[in-house]
């Protein structure tokens, strides 16, 4: 539930590109540097008043900051005299916090603008009363991205941190709001890329300030039960099965089969083994579709309808490049009928064997496996994102590579995903996105969100997932029985 939306103030209520260019050209002219073009405080700006005096000054001719006191101390002064000077507030977002009061929505600004400089601006744009509290940079408190002002601010608020939205246009920004714990949205019409929003783990990306209203209604009233909903796909772990357990929450199965009773398909789609699946569905009182392995196999009723087999040249150019890269990296090879490991890691067979109930062999090299492989898993112990972009940047033009877990990095071959499986099911079986449900968590579960109109995110999901995911729910069994419910209600 969205209780409080906490803004940023420029690039993001109000553009100050043009303000910040005029006053800090006019400084560094006065003290015999190059004026500089106006998009590029773009980028000097997100870091407060100091910091973007600093970089024009690096890139106006004193790299060493010599005039720094004076340039500074002209810069100020013009927002001293007119505090507002070519400031102009962006359309739409009046209408945007008129609206959020009437919803009963409290909002706040957080600026890293000094505190003093931030009260007269957000006074003079928007009068004293709009905004419930105003936050700008202090000695006291550390300066964005550091979430110290966003925890400051939901407690003024009195709200939770859980239960606030944070929009921002800058990389600082989306750090700012995902460090406090909030749902943070990056901005279009602000001074950065929809690229620099989301590498930073922006949750979801807006064009346009009136979107806002949109997203936080989505937010607040959950996914409707549409009884026309003939297809239902999830995701597992994460989604049904969260950390630390083993097995589906109970209860689940009864809802399950009760759904296929009135003609309802459920799929599961995972990046897990075929047989790890069918060990925890086995409660089932109908055969399921599975998209397994990432969409590299679909299975139904004892047969494969599909195999996805990476050419022996790339399979081996991953090996490698994988191997390269870091020592600390263990391979699980999808194979029709078992995962492949190498011999050299007997404790972490028996985990997968153990945890994930997948069937298993060993082999002395993993290289020169004599069997097609639909996908190759890489469980590191390092940092899983920066993993996962090295090899995109190297590869993602030719394979699909997505992190399917907190340890978990899954190469696919090209094209291939849950997506496509869902897809190919979606024409066999003869039904549309707009009857379809979707439930997912992680990034190889955004190519299977993006083909339903009812896709959800669970509420620990990543930020991809969030992105692409039109609603959010904290219980996908809650969300099942709704359906049931209104299916049963239509009948």
């Amino acid at each position: 539930m969205i209780k409080a939306c906490i803004f940023d103030l420029d690039g993001t209520l109000a553009d100050t590109l043009e303000s910040m260019a005029v006053a800090a050209n006019e400084a560094l002219i006065q003290s015999g540097l190059k004026a500089l073009p106006v998009d590029n405080f773009k980028y000097y700006a997100g870091d407060g008043a100091k910091t973007l005096v600093e970089r024009a000054m690096k890139d106006g001719g004193d790299p060493e900051l010599v005039h720094f006191n004076e340039v500074y101390e002209s810069y100020s002064k013009k927002f001293e005299t007119d505090c507002t000077y070519k400031v102009k507030v962006y359309d739409g977002i009046w209408d945007v916090l008129r609206g959020l009061k009437a919803r009963g929505i409290k909002v706040a600004v957080l600026s890293n603008k000094p505190h003093a400089r931030v009260l007269d601006v957000v006074t003079k744009l928007f009068g004293p009363d709009v905004f419930d509290h105003v936050q700008g940079q202090q000695d006291s408190v550390p300066k964005k991205p550091d979430p110290a002002g966003a925890f400051m601010t939901a407690k003024a608020l009195g709200v939770g941190p859980e239960t606030c939205m944070y929009f921002g246009d800058t990389n600082v920004d989306m750090m700012t709001g995902n460090a406090a714990g909030m749902y943070t949205v990056g901005v279009l019409w602000g001074f950065r890329t929809r690229r620099e929003l989301e590498e930073n783990q922006a949750h979801h990306i807006l064009s346009h300030p009136l979107e806002i209203l949109d997203l936080v209604d989505v937010k607040n009233s959950g996914m409707p039960a549409d009884p026309r909903v003939r297809l239902v796909i999830s995701d597992v772990d994460g989604t049904l099965i969260k950390s630390g357990q083993t097995r589906l929450e109970d209860g689940f199965m009864d809802v399950v089969n009760a759904l296929m009773e009135r003609n309802i398909t459920f799929v599961v789609a995972s990046g897990r083994q075929r047989a790890s699946i069918q060990s925890l569905f086995e409660d089932s009182q109908k055969p399921l579709y599975l998209i397994s392995e990432n969409g590299g196999n679909l299975y139904y009723n004892g047969q494969d309808l599909d195999f996805h087999a990476f050419p022996k040249a790339e399979y081996e150019q991953i090996v490698r490049g994988v191997k390269d890269y870091s020592d600390d990296v263990f391979f699980a090879m999808a194979a029709p009928e078992y995962y492949f490991t190498e011999s050299t890691n007997p404790e972490f067979t028996e985990m997968l064997s153990r945890e994930y109930f997948f069937r298993m062999k060993e082999v002395d090299d993993i290289l020169h496996l004599d069997q097609p492989v639909c996908k190759i898993a890489v469980y590191t112990h390092g940092d899983v994102q920066a993993f996962a972009r090295h090899f995109q940047s190297l590869w993602g033009d030719r394979m699909n590579i997505a992190v399917s877990g907190d340890r978990w990095i899954d190469f696919n071959p090209k094209g291939i995903g849950k997506g496509t499986g869902v897809k190919f099911l979606q024409e066999h079986l003869g039904i549309t996105p707009e009857e379809t449900m979707v439930f997912g968590d992680n990034e190889n579960d955004v190519s299977m969100l993006l083909c339903a109109r009812y896709s959800c995110a669970v509420s620990g999901a990543l930020p991809a997932a969030k992105r692409a995911a039109v609603y959010e729910t904290d219980s996908v069994l809650g969300e099942l029985k709704k359906l049931l419910k209104a299916v049963d209600k239509e009948a």
